[in-house]
């Protein structure tokens, strides 16, 4: 009996033992967006019964729910934690550009983009992370980069009345009789002051009977640079062959001078040899505007600085295009002293004016409001459309503008669309699959209303 009575009493402990091990949990649960309190990491077992903490990982925060789940009967709780993003504030603003933003939440990032004739100086990527964004604000400069005319063999450029452009500028490489474009038509200075993928036109593989003895072949030699009035060869040759060198003096006021080898395939190195006009780009002038006023200007011409209505010139109003390619001391606009606690002119938003343009004073009495527009082609993206006058100063502007975006410009069939991007003043070229040729609008440009024109139609070609 006392055997008996042992053997009951050894079951019962076991069973005890059993019990308590299977309500005892294991390893906590592993979220996506949580992690588990360090105090709990090292341990592998855990009593019934008892909690363990969650948090947010880093770049997120608690919304709702409970931070601690349970060890219950060999099982974990549910953790009904929310954990959301977080957020980080606006970006400021960049004077002649804009920030393209994915959003503003953890991980997100923003892309900072100047306005056409401007560069980018900094950080060209921002990041909102744990603590805000990465980073600061760069810098949108006035671009001293320019790109030559593009030479295209057997082709030429339009617009083609100028010798520079500026980064971001475009021009349409159109091929002469007999020969095709291969690549895109439309190329930009790039804003290492290269264009940016440069096609080719090559002969065709048809011809109307007759031509093909009209084209001329490309020859293995390089013949002797046209510099026309603007600079001289040494020395020069109806032509070279490759290894040969030549010497280019340009004259006062071009630029180009230098020492050029003749290379394979006819190529001059390190480019083709050309002297060009030394030029400035236009002017920038804060808060004022120049006369006369063009795209570029030759060494030496001289523009009249104007300053906008409610702001004084500091320095010469008279400025000059240097030899270097730069305008010599440039003056300022400066805000005109007014009345205490009263505000001066409003003050200008990228891509925004006025609602009401036939209210503009020189003075604004304190308390007054000026309601912003967004121009044409553009959307209000976010931020206040509203500023007024504080104690003699204009609230700091919040307001951001954003080209509207046209979305894609629909399909061709046997061709396809070539964007420059799809947000206003973007555009996109048509072109056709080999074998086709195109009836129709070639370039179709995003406007304020969407893609201007209808999309033109590839069909095949009749070979004679």
């Amino acid at each position: 009996m006392a055997l008996v009575w042992r053997n009951i009493r050894i079951l019962v402990f076991a069973h005890f033992v059993v019990s308590c091990l299977s309500a005892r949990c294991g390893k906590p649960t592993e979220y996506p967006d949580k992690q588990l309190h360090k105090r709990y990491l090292n341990k592998l077992m855990f009593n019934h019964g008892e909690q363990v903490r969650y948090t947010c990982l880093p770049g997120y925060t608690p919304s709702e729910g409970s931070l601690t789940s349970r060890c219950q009967e060999g099982h974990w709780t549910a953790l009904d934690l929310k954990c959301q993003k977080k957020k980080c504030n606006a970006l400021g603003d960049i004077e002649n550009g804009q920030y393209i933003q994915q959003g503003r939440l953890f991980g997100d990032k923003a892309i900072a983009m100047c306005n056409k004739g401007y560069v980018l100086r900094g950080e060209g990527v921002r990041m909102c992370m744990q603590n805000g964004w990465n980073g600061t604000d760069p810098i949108c400069e006035v671009s001293k980069i320019m790109c030559l005319a593009p030479a295209v063999a057997n082709g030429w450029i339009k617009p083609g009345e100028m010798t520079q452009y500026t980064p971001q500028d475009t021009v349409t490489i159109v091929c002469r009789e007999g020969f095709v474009l291969t690549g895109s038509p439309q190329v930009t200075c790039g804003p290492d002051g290269q264009w940016q993928g440069l096609p080719e036109c090559r002969l065709k593989g048809q011809f109307p009977k007759g031509l093909r003895s009209r084209l001329a072949i490309p020859k293995k030699t390089c013949p002797t640079p046209d510099l026309g009035k603007n600079g001289t060869v040494k020395e020069q040759k109806s032509d070279y062959m490759p290894g040969q060198f030549i010497s280019v003096t340009c004259n006062e006021g071009f630029v180009g001078s230098g020492v050029f080898t003749c290379r394979a395939r006819s190529k001059w190195h390190p480019k083709e040899p050309m002297c060009q006009l030394i030029t400035c780009p236009a002017p920038a002038v804060a808060n004022g505007r120049i006369k006369p006023g063009s795209r570029v200007y030759k060494t030496s011409d001289t523009v009249d600085v104007i300053c906008n209505e409610g702001f004084d010139l500091n320095g010469s109003p008279v400025v000059t295009c240097g030899p270097d390619g730069q305008w010599q001391a440039l003056p300022k606009c400066r805000p005109k002293r007014i009345s205490a606690g009263k505000c001066g002119p409003a003050p200008s938003i990228p891509h925004a004016f006025p609602r009401d343009r036939s209210f503009t004073l020189k003075e604004y009495p304190s308390g007054a409001r000026i309601h912003y527009k967004c121009s044409i082609g553009y959307v209000r993206a976010r931020g206040s459309a509203s500023i007024h006058c504080l104690k003699g100063r204009w609230t700091k502007w919040s307001l951001r503008c954003e080209r509207k975006k046209c979305g894609s410009a629909g399909e061709i069939f046997y061709g396809q669309y070539e964007y420059t991007g799809v947000l206003f003043g973007d555009s996109a070229t048509a072109i056709c699959h080999e074998g086709y040729e195109l009836t129709g609008s070639k370039v179709r440009t995003c406007r304020d209303g969407g893609w201007d024109g209808r999309s033109p139609v590839c069909e095949r070609m009749t070979v004679f």
